[in-house]
């Protein structure tokens, strides 16, 4: 906007949202655009990663809302998947009815805002507070420039906004007036904003329209509609200054827009100068029950934990999410993305790990042949936090291409290989430190450390093969030459440094010296024969593949 004394910003109509075009240009569009040119979007950005993930969530509950209610779930994802009609039709009804909603500038509802939100010293705070890109207390840590923190537009302070419902961190924040929780002008710790407690998974398609859609469930685990009464924040009372007492989240549009905290933007008619930020409403997963059946952007792990704290009854269990591990990979975690690698007993059960529900939900319309193969991108995004959860300490921003096959029935023994290998391949890694374990003793160093970095550089080595490898596997005409590739690409890659570890242990290591454990003597022949042997074991080489083969065709003509 170029007026100096701006009373209005709406979202729906000001461009505010980073979007990348097929043509290779980036602008900005308001909410409106975004659901105009979906199909000309490749793909959301911003400030930092997580930023994307909670504008997508932001478009998700819209979408949410203006299809409500949903009757037959599958029936409607399947008219979508398949429509070309525009977005816009679907949503701009909706959009128009909540449209004072979504200004930022209102003077009595802001969105995401509360108007009135004052402390008892009538304290702004610098913008530095909104930011996520400006470490706490290390400012010097970070590419955006003072005058950075200064000021900003409004189209950034909408893009922060929503960015900071979903993951601001905890800690103490200013006691806002009328809440009754402040105690001596301070709001103490409720915990980070909602999207900050997932491990969150956003599924990415070919384009904007794609990813809304791959990502829109519609329907529990059982197949069931959501609650009508799952409404996003603009469709509830505006917001005061204190928590709403209301109960529990009742669905996924309730989840993506989560006030968790309280804010109020201050700002000279031309820009945003400073801001007020408050604790909104906590949230805890464990405290809310069956929440794994409504969020929908994320992995989840069962809690005995909790279960015992809470005191749970037999057969009920705790599901907390899983967060993002930032020094591994996500392949690495793939048996928790594919809910083959989940069966229904352990399902019902209380399996150690349960599937997004986004990705449960593609496979479910795989299965029932709704959604054909396509390859899609699933990106884990989330928010590292630092001590009490109150700083931010990393941002995780990863992603693995994989075909919708390896979700659905018919791929269950392409999902079986991929399991398979990952293990394998991790074996092969854990002798790889082992290997540098026994040459540090053969020479009479420390033991500990050098495998640690040795299985690190592993890792990377094999990160992009892996990734490749996976993304090709749903065209695989044969799942052992399929195993058999890739195990031997993992073995090339794993004996590469193995050697150069060997070449570097120096003459000492090869005379050995003494385990001090095991009583018994270690030098560099002896190592690397061991570690060779166990690689070929893990990674079984193709005359092991071939007798394989034979033993299948036999099991064939048995049966």
């Amino acid at each position: 906007m170029t007026e100096t004394t701006a009373s209005s910003f709406s979202l729906l109509t000001e461009p505010w949202i980073v979007a990348r075009f097929r043509d290779g240009s980036t602008r900005e569009v308001s909410v409106r655009q975004a659901f105009a040119k979906a199909d000309d979007i490749v793909d959301l950005g911003g400030e930092v990663p997580t930023q994307t993930f909670a504008i997508v969530r932001l478009l998700l509950a819209v979408l949410h809302s203006a299809l409500r209610p949903v009757r037959n779930p599958d029936q409607v994802w399947k008219a979508l998947w398949e429509s070309r009609e525009p977005l816009p039709d679907l949503v701009d009804t909706y959009l128009k009815e909540h449209a004072d909603r979504f200004d930022l500038l209102h003077a009595e509802q802001p969105f995401y805002q509360v108007a009135d939100l004052a402390t008892k010293s009538a304290e702004v705070s610098s913008l530095g507070k909104l930011i996520a890109d400006v470490p706490n207390g290390q400012p010097f840590f970070t590419t955006r420039l003072k005058s950075g923190v200064d000021r900003i537009s409004f189209a950034e302070a909408a893009r922060w906004i929503v960015h900071c419902q979903a993951f601001d961190p905890s800690g103490i924040k200013s006691g806002a007036v009328g809440d009754k929780r402040v105690k001596d002008g301070k709001g103490y710790p409720i915990g980070t904003g909602w999207a900050g407690t997932l491990g969150g998974l956003l599924i990415e398609g070919k384009s904007l329209r794609e990813t809304l859609l791959l990502n829109l469930v519609l329907g529990d685990p059982d197949g069931e509609p959501l609650s009508d009464d799952d409404l996003p924040l603009w469709e509830r009372a505006p917001l005061g200054p204190g928590e709403e007492e209301r109960g529990g989240p009742t669905g996924p549009a309730d989840l993506f827009t989560w006030p968790s905290r309280r804010i109020r933007l201050a700002h000279d008619g031309d820009s945003v100068t400073g801001v007020v930020i408050a604790n909104g409403d906590p949230l805890k997963p464990q405290l809310v029950r069956g929440v794994h059946k409504l969020e929908p952007m994320t992995v989840w792990r069962r809690s005995e934990t909790q279960e015992k704290a809470l005191k749970v009854g037999s057969g009920t269990h705790v599901y907390m999410p899983l967060e993002h591990d930032p020094n591994r990979m996500i392949w690495r975690g793939l048996s928790a993305l594919l809910p083959q690698g989940i069966r229904e007993e352990q399902r019902r059960n209380g399996a150690k790990y349960l599937p997004a529900l986004s990705l449960y939900w593609l496979a479910q319309m795989s299965d029932k042949g709704i959604l054909p193969s396509t390859q899609f991108r699933t990106r884990a995004i989330g928010m590292a936090y630092g001590v009490q959860s109150a700083t931010v300490a990393e941002i995780v921003d990863d992603a693995l291409s994989m075909s919708s096959i390896l979700l659905a029935q018919q791929g269950r023994h392409l999902a079986a290989l991929a399991l398979g290998v990952v293990q394998q391949t991790d074996t092969a890694v854990f002798q790889l430190g082992v290997l540098a374990r026994n040459l540090a003793i053969a020479k009479g160093g420390e033991p500990d450390g050098p495998g640690d970095r040795l299985r690190e550089l592993a890792y990377f080595t094999l990160d992009s093969p892996f990734r490749l490898w996976l993304s090709r596997l749903a065209s695989a005409t044969d799942v052992l030459d399929a195993r058999e590739e890739w195990y031997s690409e993992a073995r090339t890659t794993l004996i590469r440094p193995a050697r150069q570890a060997v070449d570097a242990s120096g003459p000492s290591a090869w005379v050995g010296r003494e385990n001090s454990r095991t009583g018994k003597l270690v030098n560099t022949a002896e190592a690397f024969g061991w570690f060779l042997r166990e690689v070929h074991r893990a990674l079984p080489d193709s005359d092991a593949a071939d007798r394989a083969r034979q033993d299948e065709e036999n099991k064939e003509v048995v049966q």
